[in-house]
């Protein structure tokens, strides 16, 4: 089983099934003491949807924070949004984590 992982609104994510990025833009509570579920959208505009802490222990493979902050409102705004390209920067930086992160590269040269 893979590392238990904290993901926030932001974090880049790869998503392995589909060898896509994507961006957690909402997460969600699951009781007190429980880490949150989180929603993902992948680069080429398609809503995963929730994926449950296990489950992105399993099946998301984190890059880093993309230095996206939103607000999520509901799937129609998140599609218009997607269309403006507000998600765009976000995801040119997770595809940047990602080829860092394939050829096992520092993130920066202190590293």
């Amino acid at each position: 089983m893979n590392k238990p992982q904290d993901l926030t609104i932001g974090d880049a994510i790869f998503y392995p099934r589909e060898q896509a990025v994507g961006i957690i833009y909402e997460t969600y509570s699951r009781g007190s003491n429980e880490r949150p579920g989180v929603q993902v959208l992948l680069s080429n505009g398609k809503d995963l949807s929730g994926f449950s802490p296990e489950e992105a222990d399993q099946f998301l493979q984190p890059l880093g924070h993309s230095g996206l902050s939103y607000q999520f409102q509901n799937v129609t705004q998140l599609a218009r949004d997607f269309e403006r390209g507000v998600f765009s920067p976000a995801f040119h930086h997770a595809q940047v984590l990602r080829v860092v992160q394939s050829l096992n590269l520092p993130l920066s040269p202190t590293e």
